[in-house]
């Protein structure tokens, strides 16, 4: 009974510090959105249809409680074998593990579109929501379409415990014809690749974000839940400015180096015209539009950078930067290894999720920083994999 009522004590404080955050942070932005003079705006919007393929340009979209709508909900598996599964356990024992350039860079030659809704012929009037994937390795003629229609995915007979980093999701298998095309990709890294599976996240599926870098109002819900993240690496969107990419070309072309897009870093939004390089790593809460359309996003903490955003997101070439010029001035992390491009971010808080239908972000939106406070990066050393 106890440990019951610290439970229900500790649950009722968390409701109450995450409407009062909210409150005020609305307050904040109510005066501090009315200086339009020289502010930063968005200029560029990614989504990644499928974790760790190439990313997809648009000039506006909305949001849901996983984060920019179609970022992320699918992604590449290969089956754990049994002798190593047991390494891998979050709330499930996972029977798969995700897979990304870091293990096969080809993967940056295909690209998925945007999904498209399209209504079957025929007396049903099935409606379908169609991926179409291709690959610069593979004939121009070669391609294939999936369907990712929640109504037909939450259907699918097989499913997998997926481990994601520390956590395990529960997703579906999307079937052999897709399976086997990106296979034929993955096999020219390596032959044993050819195991690859495609899988969706389910909609009835939880991955909530770590508690620990979560302010109180991002927290969802009348009951103040942790917000969700998809098949992201932690967190549901990431925030990068262009004045960060300029500092990074200034010091590669001071040692001879080619200049890098910043496609490198897989961005969600773009931000430009930011008062100094490296601005974002203090920014607290920002909001991006204004009137009732307007979004505002947390900045959780820094995203620390592997050995993928050394892979050219066209060719899948390898090479040492940005990772080596990075080392030089941005290992911020408890390791020298642990180097920091861009910020992870959250939603504000919302009472439901309904709520989020009216938020959108366009290319060209004002950007409006609310609060500032020190960077944050991770508190333990980054895991590599």
């Amino acid at each position: 009974t106890l440990v019951l009522n610290n439970k229900f004590r500790q649950k009722l404080k968390t409701i109450v510090n995450a409407v009062k955050s909210r409150r005020q942070l609305d307050e904040l932005a109510a005066t501090s959105t009315r200086n339009y003079d020289n502010l930063p705006q968005v200029s560029a919007i990614f989504i990644h249809p499928i974790k760790s393929l190439r990313a997809v340009s648009l000039s506006e979209t909305k949001f849901d409680e996983h984060g920019l709508k179609a970022d992320r909900r699918l992604m590449i598996v290969r089956p754990i074998p049994r002798s190593a599964s047991s390494y891998f356990v979050g709330k499930n024992k996972a029977t798969h593990r995700f897979f990304t350039q870091r293990q096969s860079p080809s993967l940056a030659t295909i690209e998925a579109s945007e999904p498209v809704e399209i209504t079957a012929s025929g007396g049903d009037g099935e409606k379908k929501l169609i991926i179409k994937l291709s690959s610069s390795l593979l004939p121009q003629d070669e391609h294939v379409m999936i369907n990712v229609h929640p109504e037909f995915t939450r259907q699918l007979p097989i499913r997998y415990q997926a481990g994601l980093w520390s956590d395990t999701v529960e997703v579906a298998d999307l079937g052999d014809e897709v399976a086997e095309f990106v296979a034929k990709v993955t096999s020219r890294d390596d032959e044993s690749y050819k195991d690859v599976r495609v899988v969706v996240i389910l909609k009835s599926t939880v991955r909530e974000v770590n508690e620990r870098y979560c302010p109180d109002a991002a927290r969802v819900g009348m009951l103040a839940n942790l917000p969700q993240g998809g098949l992201t690496d932690g967190f549901p969107i990431l925030v990068a400015a262009q004045a960060s990419l300029d500092e990074l070309n200034k010091r590669l072309k001071e040692k001879g180096r080619d200049e890098l897009p910043m496609s490198r870093f897989r961005p969600n939004i773009v931000i430009s015209n930011t008062s100094k390089p490296f601005d974002e790593d203090n920014w607290k809460a920002i909001q991006i539009g204004t009137g009732p359309n307007a979004t505002i996003l947390h900045i959780t903490k820094g995203c620390p950078r592997c050995k993928q955003s050394c892979t050219d997101q066209l060719t899948g070439e390898r090479g040492e930067e940005p990772l080596e010029t990075l080392s030089d001035f941005r290992a911020l992390g408890t390791s020298e290894e642990d180097v920091y491009f861009g910020q992870n971010a959250v939603i504000n808080g919302y009472w439901w999720a309904n709520d989020l239908n009216e938020r959108v972000v366009s290319v060209g939106d004002p950007v409006f920083i609310l609060t500032r406070g020190r960077p944050t990066w991770d508190s333990e050393e980054v895991q590599a994999e």
